[in-house]
């Protein structure tokens, strides 16, 4: 059996063959072609020249004749004869090139003979030129008869080298694609049967076996996959083996997770600890036998075992409550961590509850972060709000000219300065409204609202605003839309920062739609505009805090507000918008349960 490497020589072997020995046979035909070529200019170089001296001998013959007549003079003739003669000696090299048996040679021989010594008789001369004239064209015909059996011949021969060449040609394409297509055959299959071998064998198939003899790479591919699929259907044949390998793949899996991963059975005892894990509860990740009370004797364990029992016992994922509280410190060291924990119950194939796999999140940064932020927007709404008060009660007082009558230019630059501190209070606000939600003080108070109520409340409010700025601002409600589930005082916030938000964006001449749709569990409020429109790269976050738009002078704590206050009542909050486009504003609030009245029954 020839391997891989012989059968591709072996191909390209006759492939150089069949190239070299179609370019000999057309260098051949070519030089061939050539020399039929050279004879035929051969031939016909001595047509021409005996018939250009045939031309100058009967231009000889009409000045003999004029001799006769006394028109020419001999010394004429003479000038003539000679041109005739040189023509005549071409003439003659060339027929002999051409064919030696024509006599041209006596021909100029006599005619030279006649040039030196021409008879003085008119009469006479003009019977020799006549004469010579004759054989000349004798010669002329014979030459132009053979000429054209040489040509007629040489055609015939030119047309079966052509073809003879078309048909090597030809032949030599089918060889070549026969050859090309027996030699990928030969080498394709089988490394196509050895993939579709190897493909079976990693699908499960382990009887599969690759048939390659040859001692080359393929060889010892075959020969190394067929040693492998024996090993695997030995190893996957027994019990031991198969649960070995398991038990080592879940092993190194767990083992390769950067976070503290603790496994654990259904009563919480610990059945394995990944390397962080141990190093963070003083445990051992090689014997979990030794440890299977270390949640007990640990700081925060006691967290781990309660969410341990509630993932098993609800059989759900289990995270602790949101905030703070999710957070669990523990001390490595000298360093205090914060860990976010996360319980999920294990279940084998027939869904059988296994136990549970908890994993502990280092957030460390996170908490500090958070914590930092927190007490900023403490400081922030308890030290800055009364001053900001009485700033702007001092400007206030300003402008109405309790102390004293203001300039123009000082009256402009003191309304300026009461804008900025309105806007500077908006702030304020917006940030106190963030810090109680993030600590918790604020407490939502839920009620049934009706989303035409607040939307009317909502229009009357920005009715003057949006007349100010010559916008239409249009309310798009059905009366009968159900009521709603949320907060009054934190539905107004939301709807109030929607629209001032398309109010700044909305050019005059412009567009507001407000309005709600019941869905099927929950109503979904809209804010749309015909404004400017929002660039897609920043849609991903726009609802993050301080991501508003810059060249506007917004901080972006509205929509970031706008969302904690969506989420905290059950709801979504959304944003559809195009560049030069429009924008338009969706949040969702669940639908308020109906409570069943109850009316006397009136007897008879």
């Amino acid at each position: 059996m020839l391997s891989l490497y012989q059968r591709l020589i072996l191909g390209c072997i006759l492939l150089v063959a069949l190239v070299t020995t179609v370019s000999l046979l057309v260098r051949t035909s070519f030089v061939h072609l050539g020399a039929l070529d050279a004879q035929v200019h051969v031939a016909d170089s001595a047509v021409s020249s005996l018939a250009s001296a045939r031309a100058a001998l009967a231009h000889e013959e009409l000045i003999a004749a004029r001799i006769a007549t006394g028109t020419a003079s001999l010394a004429e003739f003479r000038g003539q004869a000679s041109k005739t003669q040189v023509r005549l000696d071409a003439a003659a090299a060339d027929v002999r090139i051409f064919d030696d048996t024509i006599p041209i040679e006596p021909l100029s021989r006599q005619h030279a003979r006649l040039a030196a010594r021409p008879p003085a008789n008119p009469v006479d001369l003009t019977r020799d030129v006549d004469a010579l004239e004759m054989n000349l064209s004798r010669d002329l015909s014979t030459v132009a008869a053979l000429r054209n059996s040489v040509v007629s011949d040489l055609h015939g021969q030119q047309e079966w080298l052509r073809a003879r060449l078309i048909a090597a040609c030809g032949l030599s394409i089918v060889a070549a694609i026969v050859i090309s297509a027996i030699m990928l055959i030969l080498v394709i299959l089988p490394l196509r049967q050895t993939a579709r071998v190897a493909r079976r064998i990693a699908q499960g198939d382990l009887h599969q076996r690759v048939e390659w003899r040859a001692k080359d790479d393929l060889g010892a591919i075959a020969t190394e996959l067929n040693r492998l699929a024996i090993r695997l259907r030995d190893l996957r044949e027994t019990e031991s083996g198969r649960r070995q390998m398991e038990f080592q793949l879940i092993d190194a899996v767990v083992r390769s997770i950067f976070e503290p991963v603790i496994v654990t059975d259904g009563k919480g005892q610990v059945l394995k600890l990944n390397q962080a894990a141990a190093e963070l509860l003083g445990g051992s990740s090689q014997n979990p036998e030794a440890d299977r009370m270390v949640l007990a004797n640990t700081p925060g364990g006691d967290k781990i075992l309660n969410a341990i029992r509630s993932a098993v016992t609800m059989q759900r994922v289990s995270t602790g409550e949101e905030g703070e509280s999710a957070l669990m410190p523990l001390r490595i060291g000298k360093a205090d961590r914060s860990y976010r924990l996360r319980t999920t119950p294990m279940r084998d194939s027939e869904g059988k509850l296994l136990g549970a796999v908890t994993l502990l999140e280092d957030v460390t940064a996170i908490a500090e972060v958070d914590r930092f932020k927190t007490r900023f927007l403490s400081v922030a709404s308890l030290k800055l709000r009364d001053p900001l008060q009485r700033l702007r009660l001092s400007l206030y007082a300003l402008i109405q000219g309790h102390a004293g009558e203001l300039r123009p230019l000082q009256a402009e630059l003191a309304a300026s300065a009461e804008f900025e501190a309105e806007r500077l209070d908006d702030l304020m606000l917006d940030l106190i409204e963030v810090a109680e939600l993030e600590t918790g003080r604020r407490q939502l108070r839920i009620e049934k609202i009706r989303p035409i109520d607040a939307l009317h409340d909502a229009a009357l409010r920005f009715r003057d605003a949006a007349r100010e700025k010559r916008i239409d601002l249009e309310l798009g409600a059905f009366e009968d839309v159900a009521f709603v589930q949320g907060d009054r005082r934190a539905l107004r916030t939301i709807l109030d920062n929607l629209i001032t938000n398309a109010l700044r964006y909305t050019p005059e001449g412009g567009h507001i739609q407000i309005g709600a749709t019941e869905q099927t569990d929950r109503v979904q409020f809209f804010v749309r505009d015909t404004g400017r429109g929002i660039e897609a790269e920043r849609l991903p976050t726009i609802f993050g805090r301080f991501t508003g738009d810059a060249s506007s002078g917004s901080t972006g704590l509205g929509l970031a507000l706008i969302r904690r206050l969506v989420e905290s009542q059950g709801g979504q909050v959304s944003v559809e918008s195009r560049l030069g486009s429009g924008t338009t504003f969706r949040f969702t609030l669940p639908i308020a349960v109906a409570e069943p009245d109850r009316h006397p029954v009136e007897a008879g």
